[in-house]
C-alpha cells in the first residue's frame, strides 16, 4: 500500500490526545461511609474490573478512528501497472480510432461508437484540474491543444467516421508532441482501435518511459468483407458509339466464398450495366461492365455492390471524357508516297480529324491542340520547332517521326538531343528484314495474342542507326539485333522514332499492315485521358493539364452535398495540378468550375487500406511488445463493462480512502456504544 500524500502521515501523532486524557483523568471520587462492606466486596471487584477493560476498549476506539481519518487524508492505494502514482494534475492523451474499418460490430455494438464511449470513461476517471487530448485519425491542429475535462467530453462525443487511416506510429508521435507541452508530472496515453493489420506497425514503435501507453482493443466480430479495389477501362480513349469494357477488381476479405453477386454500373445517374460475379474466400477477382458509349463531353458514373455492415469501399466512382474525333496533323516534308500513305489512314476515318501541313506552314501555336504529329521526311527541325514539338509531347501529344531518304541524318541530331536520343547516323543499305514484335510492351500487347513462327515483317532497304533515350522501349527490331521502332516517354506524352523512312525506296512498311496499326495504336494512345478517379488523402497533386486559371480567380471544386473546395492551383512546367492539402472530401463525384463554366468532371474515392478487417489479437500483441522489449505499452484487454474503473486503476492505483472513512465511522460508533455502555 503507498500514499498519494504521505505528508499527512504525521497527524498520526494526534493519537497520543486520547491516550494523555485516559491517563491524566481529573475526575475526583466521592468517598462514601458504608457500615458493613462485607457482602459488596465481590460485586465492588468485578465492576471495577469490567470498567478498566472497557475504558480501554474506548480508547482503542479513539485511536483507530484517529487513524483512520489520518490514513484517509494521505489517500492510501494499492499501486497499479503504472507503480507509484505522483500528485498533482494530470495530462492524458485519447485516440479515438474514427477509420471506416471502425464501422464494424461485436457483441457490444459498433466499434466507433465503443471507443467513443471508452474514450468518455476514461476522462471521467480522471479529475477536474486535468488535461486531455482528444486525438482522431484526422490530424487537425485543434486537436493538438490540452483541454479541459468538459471539453475532452464534448470532443470525444463528436468524433465520428473519416476516411484517413493513420499508422498507430504516426498516431503515437502526435500524442507525445501534444503532451509534452505539458508541464504535468503525470501523463499517460490511451488508444481505442481495432488494431487492423494495415495500421498496427509494432516495429515502428519506440519506448518512452514518461509516457506510458495504454491499448484498448476494439475487436470487431465479423471480418468478412467485399471492396470494389480499382476500376479501368479496357482501352485507352472513349470515343462516341464505342462499345466499351470497363474492368472491375473486387476482393473478398471473408472466409466464404461467394456466389452470384450482384454488380451495378450507372452512367450520369441512369443504370448503364448490370453483371454477376463470383468470388472465392480471401480472393481477388477481375469482373467487366459493358456498355455504349453514346454521347460525347464529360460523364460521371459509380460502379456498386451492396454488402454491410462496413460500406465505404462498395461504391467506387469514376469521371471520363468521350472525344468524338482524334486529331491527326502530318508534317509533310515532300515526300508524296509517305504522305499519300498517312493519308489514306487517317482522312478516310470518321473518328479520326486529319489535316496535313507542310513542315514551314505548320501554326506552332496549333500544335497543343493535335492528339498526334506524324513528321514525314522533314530534311530539318528548326530550333524553334523543335522545342514547341517537345512542349507539345510534354503535355501529352504523341509525335511519330519518320526520316527523309537520301539526306544527312547529323541534320537530326540538335532535335534528337532534345528528345533525349543519341544522335542518328546512316547504316549500312544491305538489305535487312524486321525480325521480332515485342509483345510484351503495352503497345503491341493489346494488339495481337501471339505471333507466328514465319510471319511476314517489314523489309528495310534504307535505314538509320538510331539510338533512343535511355529507358525507352524496343517495338521493333531488325535482324542485327539493332531498333527499328522505339517509344520514349516525355512529360505526359510519347515520341516514336522509326529507323526507316516511308518512302518506297527505303522500305515496305507503308505496304505492310503493321503500318496501319501502328499509327492507329499512336493515335489511340494520344492524349491521354488522364484517371478515371482519384484517391483522397493519397495524392498530393491532382493533374488537370490543359486548363488554365487566373491565380486572381481560382477554380471551385463543386461535389455532393454542396460540398465547395477552393483548391491551391500549382503549374508546373508542361503541366498543371490542384493541391486540396488533405482536404476531408466526401467520395464522389466534383466538377471543376470556373467563372460558371464546367471544365471538366473529377472522381474521388476512399483509399481501400481499411478494407481487409484482419486484426492483430491481443495476445499476438502481447507477444509482439515482449519480444521487442516495449515495457511502456500495456493491453486493456479486460471487458468494457468496469472501463472507467480499470482505467483509473491503472493510473491511479486501487484508491483505499473511501475504505478509511467507512472505518473510521464504524469505530466511532463503536466508541459511542461502549461510553454508553459504562455509564
Amino acid at each position: 500500500m503507498s500514499f498519494l500524500h504521505p505528508a499527512f502521515l504525521w497527524a498520526l501523532t494526534a493519537l497520543a490526545i486520547p491516550v494523555l486524557i485516559h491517563l491524566f483523568q481529573l475526575r475526583r471520587f466521592k468517598r462514601i461511609d458504608f457500615p458493613n462492606v462485607r457482602f459488596l466486596a465481590e460485586v465492588s471487584q468485578q465492576t471495577r474490573a469490567r470498567k478498566k477493560v472497557q475504558h480501554w476498549l474506548v480508547l482503542l476506539a479513539r485511536c483507530l478512528a484517529i487513524a483512520a481519518l489520518v490514513l484517509a487524508f494521505a489517500q492510501p492505494y494499492l499501486p497499479g501497472s503504472a507503480g507509484i502514482v505522483k500528485a498533482g494534475p494530470r495530462a492524458i492523451s485519447l485516440y479515438i480510432d474514427d477509420s471506416y474499418s471502425m464501422d464494424g460490430q461485436n457483441t457490444g455494438g459498433r466499434l466507433l461508437d465503443q471507443a467513443r464511449k471508452g474514450a468518455q470513461d476514461a476522462v471521467m476517471a480522471y479529475g477536474a484540474t486535468d488535461r486531455f487530448q482528444v486525438l482522431t485519425g484526422r490530424f487537425e491542429g485543434r486537436q493538438q491543444v490540452l483541454l479541459g475535462r468538459d471539453e475532452a467530453l464534448e470532443a470525444a462525443a463528436q468524433a465520428d467516421g473519416s476516411p484517413y487511416t493513420r499508422s498507430l506510429s504516426k498516431v503515437m508521435a502526435r500524442q507525445r508532441e501534444a503532451l509534452a507541452t505539458s508541464d504535468a508530472l503525470t501523463k499517460r496515453a490511451f488508444l481505442f482501435t481495432d488494431l487492423q493489420r494495415g495500421i498496427t506497425d509494432v516495429d515502428a514503435w519506440t519506448n518512452d518511459s514518461t509516457i506510458p501507453t495504454v491499448i484498448v482493443p476494439l475487436p470487431n466480430d465479423r471480418r468478412d468483407n467485399l471492396s470494389i479495389d480499382s476500376v479501368w477501362f479496357a482501352s485507352p480513349v472513349r470515343r462516341a458509339g464505342q462499345n466499351e469494357v470497363l474492368h472491375v477488381a473486387i476482393s473478398n476479405h471473408g472466409s466464404q466464398d461467394l456466389v452470384n453477386v450482384p454488380l451495378r454500373l450507372s452512367i450520369d445517374g441512369e443504370q448503364r450495366a448490370i453483371a454477376t460475379f463470383s468470388a472465392n474466400a480471401n480472393a481477388t477477382v477481375d469482373t467487366t461492365l459493358n456498355f455504349t458509349n453514346d454521347a460525347t463531353g464529360h460523364h460521371w458514373g459509380v460502379v456498386s455492390i451492396s454488402d454491410q455492415p462496413v460500406i465505404f469501399d462498395d461504391r467506387a466512382y469514376i469521371a471520363y471524357r468521350t472525344v468524338e474525333r482524334l486529331r491527326v496533323l502530318l508534317l509533310s516534308g515532300g515526300d508524296a508516297e509517305g504522305d499519300r500513305a498517312v493519308e489514306a489512314l487517317f482522312s478516310g476515318d470518321s473518328t479520326h480529324l486529319f489535316m496535313k501541313r507542310g513542315f514551314s506552314e505548320v501554326d506552332l501555336a496549333a500544335l497543343e491542340q493535335q492528339d498526334l504529329v506524324v513528321m514525314n521526311a522533314l530534311p530539318e527541325v528548326p530550333s524553334g520547332s523543335a522545342q514547341a514539338l517537345v512542349a507539345f509531347v510534354q503535355g501529352g501529344g504523341s509525335l511519330a517521326v519518320f526520316p527523309p531518304s537520301n539526306e544527312d541524318p547529323a541534320r537530326y541530331a540538335s532535335f534528337f538531343g532534345q528528345l533525349g536520343a543519341g544522335t542518328p547516323a546512316r547504316a549500312d543499305t544491305n538489305l535487312v528484314h524486321v525480325e521480332r514484335i515485342d509483345l510484351e510492351q503495352p503497345f503491341f500487347r493489346d494488339m495481337f495474342q501471339s505471333m507466328p513462327r514465319n510471319v511476314d515483317l517489314p523489309v528495310v532497304r534504307e535505314r538509320w542507326s538510331i539510338k533512343p533515350a535511355p529507358g525507352s522501349d524496343a517495338l521493333l527490331r531488325m535482324q542485327d539485333g539493332s531498333v527499328y521502332l522505339s517509344r520514349t516517354s516525355i512529360g505526359r506524352g510519347s515520341v516514336y522514332l522509326c529507323a526507316s523512312a516511308l518512302a518506297e525506296s527505303a522500305g515496305n512498311l507503308v505496304r505492310h499492315a503493321l503500318f496501319a496499326t501502328s499509327l492507329l495504336r499512336m493515335a489511340e494512345l494520344a492524349r491521354p485521358m488522364g484517371s478515371l478517379y482519384h484517391t483522397i488523402g493519397a495524392e498530393a497533386v491532382v493533374p488537370v493539364d490543359g486548363l488554365q486559371f487566373d491565380a486572381e480567380r481560382p477554380p471551385h471544386l463543386l461535389g455532393p452535398d454542396g460540398m465547395d473546395v477552393v483548391p491551391e492551383v500549382r503549374r508546373m512546367p508542361g503541366s498543371t495540378g490542384l493541391v486540396l492539402h488533405d482536404e476531408e472530401m466526401p467520395p464522389g463525384s466534383y466538377s471543376l468550375a470556373y467563372e460558371g463554366d464546367t471544365l471538366m468532371l473529377l472522381a474521388f474515392n476512399l483509399s481501400r487500406r481499411e478494407s481487409d478487417l484482419s486484426a492483430m489479437s491481443v495476445e499476438e500483441l502481447k507477444t509482439a511488445l515482449e519480444a521487442r522489449g516495449l515495457g511502456s505499452f500495456s493491453v486493456l484487454d479486460e471487458g468494457a463493462g468496469d472501463l472507467s474503473l480499470r482505467l483509473a486503476e491503472l493510473d491511479q492505483g486501487r484508491k483505499l480512502w473511501k475504505w478509511f472513512i467507512v472505518l473510521a465511522l464504524l469505530f466511532l460508533a463503536a466508541e459511542t456504544i461502549l461510553i454508553r455502555t459504562v455509564r
